[in-house]
């Protein structure tokens, strides 16, 4: 007990606080505030023109915000005769209990460091991220927050993000995509692949470097199989477009050149293998209708 008198002793200058020492105190911790929200929007933007709106630049501005702040409010507490250092001393015991608690915020903190040294992305980059697609909006120091392309907000733990995948789309300004498509035997592979070919010459979201390719993937159970390896535009916006317009582009010119898509089709009859004809037996109205299970699968 003399011990914790002793402490709040050393803590407290003076506990005669009049209603002027607590409003200038209040002044002061409301003025450090507003301070500190002025210069971080000020100092984001100046670096911001010099460095661009990344990393640095957020948490640069966030931790001088933070140091105002808190100059400000170790000042106010002075003015209310408080000891900031034995007060600290006194803090020390409940501060590590404090971070054990909070340990998981720790966590996103020292992660949003490691994101802003590694820059997996930046602000306004197209990722995907613990099954999220989306654009980086802002890094605070907990979350990592996405726009996502159906209108949600997603807030992704920094903890969470630097332990999982990161697909940066927007990293570099191209990306390939690609379409299958399945044509039936009997066309002629090559004249296939030049219809292709022109076909990808119709959609303007298809850059020509790197140059797009026409491949044979495989001899399906109903048709052959091609695949259509094409460079656009990295954003997803691009991405969608350039996929639609291929697709019709494709059907346009397989329809003009008399070239099958190939789907798959069943054939189904009655009646035992010998003695089949191609024409279906005649019902027997005694017995009533019956369909046998054996299928046979053919190329359209």
């Amino acid at each position: 007990m003399d011990l914790l008198r002793q402490t709040d002793a050393d803590l407290v200058i003076d506990d005669s606080l009049t209603g002027t020492d607590w409003l200038t105190a209040g002044i002061i911790l409301v003025a450090s505030l507003a301070l500190a929200i002025v210069a971080g929007r000020v100092l984001r933007r100046v670096v911001g023109r010099a460095l661009g709106t990344g990393f640095v630049t957020i948490l640069t501005a966030r931790f001088v915000s933070y140091v105002i702040f808190l100059l400000g409010a170790s000042y106010a507490l002075s003015t209310l005769g408080v000891r900031i250092g034995p007060l600290l001393g006194a803090l020390g015991l409940g501060g590590l209990v404090v971070a054990l608690a909070l340990q998981s915020l720790a966590e996103s903190v020292v992660a949003s460091v490691l994101i802003q040294a590694r820059r997996p992305y930046t602000i306004g980059s197209t990722v995907a991220i613990d099954g999220e697609l989306g654009t980086v909006v802002d890094v605070d120091t907990r979350t990592t927050i996405l726009d996502t392309f159906d209108g949600r907000e997603v807030r992704i733990p920094n903890s969470t993000v630097i332990n999982t995948t990161i697909a940066n789309l927007t990293r570099h300004p191209v990306r390939r995509s690609s379409l299958a498509v399945g044509v039936e035997y009997a066309s002629d592979l090559e004249d296939t692949i030049e219809v292709l070919r022109r076909a990808i010459e119709r959609v303007d979201q298809i850059v020509d470097e790197p140059a797009p390719e026409v491949l044979v993937e495989q001899f399906g159970a109903s048709s052959i199989d091609l695949t259509i390896l094409y460079w656009h535009a990295s954003d997803v916006p691009s991405e969608l477009r350039a996929r639609s317009d291929l697709a019709v582009a494709v059907h346009q010119a397989l329809n003009e050149a008399d070239i099958t898509i190939a789907f798959p089709q069943v054939v189904v009859w009655s009646g035992d293998d010998e003695g089949r004809s191609d024409e279906p037996p005649a019902p027997d109205v005694d017995d009533p209708p019956r369909r046998r299970l054996t299928t046979r699968r053919r190329s359209a």
